[in-house]
């Protein structure tokens, strides 16, 4: 416990003796793990969100097969032969590019007209958009009354083909006129980025480590150390899981908790050499910091472990990510680290912005009391009406909205008879009620039978003759492949502007068909809802366990509370700002205040264990904030720099997921670092029970 000091002089001893063969069994080590148990980083969200997708499950047991989804934007100047015959050849060479198996544009749909001959009688002609003149296809268009929105606007100046393949395209070679746009699906993260963040990360360290300690040595060791400890990490997940899928951005998770950890060491080690003796800081770096770091590990096992037992990949992953990195930090920073310094002395010891303590100090030990019983009270407020609005789904926190897209989807088929064709034509219906405003038009089988009944003056309603008549020019113009297959119909939703993840959400709860997503965005998008949700449960019934587990650490109820809040605050505050901004709640933020949460655990503990400590030994309250902040405000201020500059720099990156994660970890961190320095020591403060002992005597 905090008042105890562990003798280590033995274990020191041990340590120098063999710090040779410590470092190269390290090192060793992690060779050997990284080569027996190499991880597959994934360089695109794709394979790691879907890993554990119910609809792919179901998609898949259908042996279907999902396509990537993305998207060409052209625009022209004026639509006339020239331009058009251009874009109808656009269309066919993108039909032709390997791997594609759909392309969806005005150019692709049929368009049915009712030819007269000299008889009085009339035969239905199917028209392809690639095979009609500039004035027929604007006359067909406009009788249409904008039915193809979502394909072409009403000025025909802004065309969108919707390309289905099932691998990464190169359109570089193809003629396309005018200006255009090409929108991917496919977010991959390019390895030569990921180097210049390394470079980035290197460099800062570098910098600010050479500013702040006046020397090389930390920013090289702590480089080392970190590398170890993240190579470990992975290693030691694969072995634990068997899962050998680590998405590229999960790093950045181990990378901060190896880091913070280390400056704890690293810090007290640094400040520690005033005395002749060079062991003298080891001791002081040890003795004062394992308890501590060992307390941050079982709180965070201890804390998070619950969420390893969740069925889900990704929930399994963050987790272990947190959980093993801080162990193998802690293992690190009492062996490898202390092997590698025993190498080295200091000549300047001195830590600048070390006042900033002593100033924070003395405001907040005269705190006032009724704001901090209002700043709480409007917490837990806001933490109840942010409960309700998330599982209530009464507010927009999960809203993904999207401008001219498409759904592709299957339905299985026993044969195409009329109640095939009524529950087809049932779903449109209600999905064109439910969804009035920003959904284009529902593309299928129907459709086309539909409007084929409708050109054909023989018969006025569709029965089983007309559906006969309707197979029959199908049949005639080779229409089958487009709109069905054997055992299943092809059905396209087109959106022009609409909430998508609630028209996902009605799709996979709809009962009166089966439904089978075949693009991956949307099987994407499903999936990362669903994890959303279930994240961000896991993160709240983690931070009630934090709580209670730094209550039992400190054998005292009221830090409970201390440890819920402070690690409450800053991931509460958060969605306060992404409410009043109107961002919506995405898996990108979870995994930022998943960062968060370790980070900010770890400062509750290491504050929380040194001014309980200076308070047994009889240090005033004023004396215990000041060594509180200087021994651990400095080394969260420090470490947050750094995190803040490369999150921050992740935000100039060219993949959403990298530009997200970087925002939002960069905040969360911001938003940590002032609870931790303004909000946790009054806390602190405001349950020291030797300060209520004292009252009482």
């Amino acid at each position: 416990m905090y008042y105890n000091t562990p003798n280590i002089h033995r274990y020191l001893d041990f340590i120098v003796k063999f710090r040779k063969f410590i470092i190269l069994f390290f090192i060793f080590l992690a060779t050997l793990s990284a080569t027996l148990f190499q991880p597959k980083f994934l360089s695109s969200d794709e394979l790691f969100w879907l890993n554990s997708s119910k609809e792919l499950q179901k998609t898949e047991s259908k042996n279907f097969t999902t396509y990537i989804q993305s998207k060409l934007i052209v625009k022209i100047e004026t639509l006339n032969d020239e331009t058009l015959s251009l874009l109808q050849k656009l269309h066919t060479d993108l039909s032709s590019l390997k791997n594609v198996k759909k392309v969806s544009s005005i150019f692709s749909n049929d368009f049915i007209e009712n030819r007269y001959d000299s008889n009085s009688s009339n035969m239905l002609v199917v028209l392809n958009g690639t095979e009609v003149d500039t004035f027929k296809l604007k006359q067909l268009l406009k009788s249409a009354h904008n039915d193809y929105c979502n394909v072409v606007d009403k000025e025909f100046s802004t065309f969108y083909f919707y390309i289905s393949a099932t691998e990464k395209l190169d359109i570089s070679g193809l003629k396309i006129p005018g200006k255009y746009q090409y929108i991917d699906s496919v977010d991959e993260i390019k390895w030569s980025i990921l180097f210049i963040y390394a470079f980035i990360f290197a460099s800062v360290l570098l910098l600010l480590f050479r500013v702040l300690f006046r020397n090389y040595i930390a920013a090289f060791i702590a480089m080392f150390v970190i590398t170890l400890s993240t190579v470990l990490t992975f290693t030691t997940i694969i072995m634990l899981t068997g899962i050998h899928t680590i998405h590229i951005t999960m790093p950045f998770i181990t990378i901060s908790i190896a880091l913070v950890e280390f400056l704890y060491f690293y810090y007290r080690w640094h400040v520690s050499q005033y005395k002749t003796n060079v062991f003298h800081s080891l001791r002081k770096m040890l003795n004062r910091s394992m308890i501590p770091a060992m307390w941050t590990s079982v709180l965070t096992i201890l804390g998070l472990g619950s969420l390893v037992l969740i069925d889900s990949d990704i929930i399994k992953l963050l987790s272990l990510s947190v959980i093993v990195s801080s162990v193998m930090s802690y293992i690190l920073n009492l062996t490898l680290l202390p092997a590698l310094l025993s190498y080295f002395t200091l000549k300047h010891t001195h830590v600048p912005y070390a006042k900033l303590g002593f100033m924070l100090s003395s405001n907040e030990l005269h705190y006032n009391r009724k704001f901090l019983y209002t700043f709480l009270s409007i917490t837990y407020l806001l933490l109840l009406v942010g409960g309700f609005l998330i599982y209530s789904k009464s507010h927009n926190f999960f809203e993904l909205h999207v401008q001219n897209e498409q759904i592709e989807l299957k339905i299985p088929y026993e044969q195409i008879d009329l109640n095939l064709i009524n529950s087809l034509d049932q779903f449109s219906q209600d999905i064109q009620e439910k969804f009035e405003d920003g959904l284009g038009d529902v593309v299928s089988v129907v459709t086309l039978i539909k409007n084929l009944n409708e050109a054909n003056t023989q018969t006025d309603t569709l029965d089983e003759e007309a559906l006969l008549q309707a197979l029959f020019y199908i049949d005639l113009y080779k229409l089958n492949d487009k709109y069905f297959d054997d055992n299943s119909v092809n059905l396209v939703i087109n959106i022009f502007d609409i909430n998508k993840l609630e028209l996902l959400d009605w799709l996979v709860n709809y009962k009166g068909i089966n439904l089978y997503f075949l693009d991956q965005d949307s099987l994407l998008s499903i999936a990362k809802y669903n994890q959303t949700i279930l994240l961000a449960t896991s993160l709240f019934a983690a931070l009630f366990l934090i709580g209670l587990v730094t209550g039992w650490i400190f054998r005292l109820k009221t830090m409970i509370f201390v440890g819920f809040s402070v690690n409450l605050i800053p991931i509460l505050w958060f969605g306060v700002l992404i409410t009043v901004f109107d961002i919506p709640l995405s898996l990108e933020m979870l995994i930022a205040m998943t960062i968060s949460l370790g980070l900010a655990s770890d400062a509750t503990i290491h504050f929380a264990f040194k001014y309980f400590r200076l308070r047994y030994f009889g240090h005033s309250q004023k004396h215990a904030l000041e060594k509180v902040f200087f021994y651990a405000g400095i080394p969260v201020i420090i470490g947050s720099i750094v995190l803040i500059t490369i999150f921050g720099s992740l935000y100039f990156s060219q993949v959403q997921s990298l530009q997200l994660i970087g925002l939002y970890s960069a905040l969360l961190i911001t938003l940590s670092l002032l609870s931790d320095l303004f909000i946790l020591p009054v806390m602190l403060l405001f349950v020291d029970k030797y300060h209520q002992l004292k009252q009482a005597r």
